[in-house]
């Protein structure tokens, strides 16, 4: 072989290895989201009930592989992958369409069973209805009806929304600052049990828009995360549902009475004092800090005297009392209060006594939070 044929081969070869090397460098990255509520479960499969994968934490970040329904499929950091329900993640790279719901734009528009114009209609909406996107093709949208039954509208009869969620203003006199600081400008204050719809997450601020269209920046600290598909949604409401919601927030918080004492469990099975607020809470829709101490910031101060059913109640049970929180429950009505306890005589989901014994002297405050 002459000197010159193989100079040509070996240039060959590696202006295709330059070529193989820029198509790998610049492949498209998965997108990133972050996620914008504490203790988000990643599971195994996209469904309610599915098993645990890991459980991950207020401003992680996540690799979007791909969505579904309500859910987006994730890669989180320590390589595991799972899903993740929509609404407790936020994209912050959007190089691909992840807007997934929009409203029905005409009146008695059909669902059809294929793309096409003189295919069967399946059903007619309304003007107004939600609806949940789930693959597109060409002028056609395809929604889900049912969980398993998929179906067509034309593009023409559907006004896109961004899929946000929305937040709870959890405290009163809530600033609503110009920039993600505490020496930005304020524009507005929240009463507490405001809605807004969360529009972003930095450095533990939540970007948001009211109702008005006003737009800021509140701290984590004093939203928490409304799912739009909580059965109980109604329940956070300061409105005339407000009696209806704390009824059932009680006859759930006692469904749940001989479940065992577990330090660090947050449920279902088994639960310590705040894991047993924070899942009652969360079935809801509101999401609670993990730890005793923390939801004593959160909602409005109440004073004992004025203790309703679904108040928080906070007690010190560690060592000499100093006022120190160490212990968490939810009041119930008559002096009484539904709690996970970890004294020797129960050791499970019990129903005590406020006004007398033992917690009549370790009572230290008490939050309402909706």
């Amino acid at each position: 072989m002459s000197r010159s044929l193989k100079l040509r081969i070996s240039l060959f070869f590696s202006i295709l290895f330059v070529c193989m090397l820029s198509i790998i460098t610049f492949a498209e990255e998965p997108n990133k989201g972050i996620i914008i509520d504490n203790g988000v479960i990643l599971r195994k499969e996209a469904k309610e009930g599915s098993d645990v994968v890991s459980t991950l934490k207020l401003g992680e970040y996540v690799n979007i592989l791909d969505n579904e329904d309500d859910w987006y499929y994730v890669e989180v950091a320590d390589g595991s992958t799972g899903w993740i329900i929509n609404e407790l993640l936020m994209p912050v790279e959007e190089k691909r369409d992840l807007i997934k719901k929009g409203l029905i734009s005409g009146d008695n528009v059909n669902v059809r069973l294929k793309p096409e114009l003189d295919a069967e209609v399946l059903k007619s909406l309304s003007k107004g209805i939600e609806v949940t996107i789930v693959d597109e093709d060409g002028d056609w949208f395809a929604i889900m009806l049912e969980q398993d039954l998929k179906g067509w509208i034309h593009k023409s009869y559907v006004s896109l929304k961004p899929n946000h969620s929305n937040g709870k203003i959890t405290g009163n006199n809530v600033n609503l600052r110009s920039l993600p600081s505490t020496n930005s400008q304020i524009l507005t204050r929240f009463p507490l049990g405001s809605i807004v719809t969360i529009v972003g997450y930095e450095d533990g601020w939540y970007s948001v828009v009211t109702d008005t269209s006003q737009e800021g920046w509140v701290h984590q600290d004093f939203v928490s995360v409304v799912l739009d598909n909580a059965d109980n949604a109604t329940a956070v409401s300061r409105s005339a549902n407000r009696s209806a919601g704390l009824v059932k927030l009680e006859d759930f918080a006692k469904s749940l009475l001989g479940k065992p004492y577990k330090y660090a469990s947050n449920g279902p099975n088994s639960f310590d004092c705040s894991g047993f607020t924070s899942y009652v809470f969360k079935n809801f829709g509101i999401s609670l800090p993990r730890s005793s101490k923390d939801q004593a910031n959160v909602g409005e101060k109440i004073s004992k005297s004025d203790l309703r059913l679904g108040d928080l109640v906070f007690f010190d049970t560690v060592g000499k009392y100093d006022g120190v929180i160490s212990h968490v429950g939810i009041y119930l009505s008559d002096g009484k209060f539904i709690h996970a306890s970890s004294g020797s005589n129960a050791k499970k989901v019990v129903i005590s006594e406020i006004n007398e014994g033992y917690y009549k002297e370790k009572y230290v405050t008490a939050r309402r939070i909706f």
